[in-house]
């Protein structure tokens, strides 16, 4: 059975998103482009794989082999999402203050934002699984 969770439709959303920018600057540049264009594909196969169930199943076997390691493993695992969203957001904001390129900004910021969203999912998924 498929289900439709929030992060679908945030993977959807954000696709179309990306897929209208790619389609109505007519100015951007062809690597803009495409990097709009990939990043918007990637989301929406993402947006499918989420309404499957080995898509969170997968995470729940994680977490099962996760407790069988040692400590420091686990206290990595919990740490890493954390860390990978935090400095992608820094790195973003650091290229927007200091860069006057906006295809450069726009072209990480869709990169970005589409790591964020994987990790967001996995976090909210892996809360779900402890409580």
């Amino acid at each position: 059975m498929r289900r439709f969770t929030v992060f679908t439709l945030l993977y959807l959303a954000a696709g179309i998103c990306f897929t209208a920018i790619a389609f109505q600057q007519p100015d951007s540049t062809p690597s803009l482009k495409k990097t709009l264009l990939v990043n918007a594909g990637l989301l929406y196969l993402f947006a499918v794989l989420s309404t499957f169930r080995f898509w969170h199943q997968s995470i729940l076997n994680s977490q099962n082999r996760l407790r069988e390691q040692s400590a420091w493993r686990q206290k990595l695992s919990a740490i890493a999402p954390w860390l990978i969203i935090a400095v992608t957001l820094f790195s973003f904001i650091f290229t927007v203050l200091t860069s006057h390129q906006t295809t450069d900004v726009i072209a990480q910021a869709v990169s970005g934002l589409t790591l964020i969203l994987l990790f967001v999912e996995w976090l909210f998924t892996v809360s779900q699984i402890k409580s």
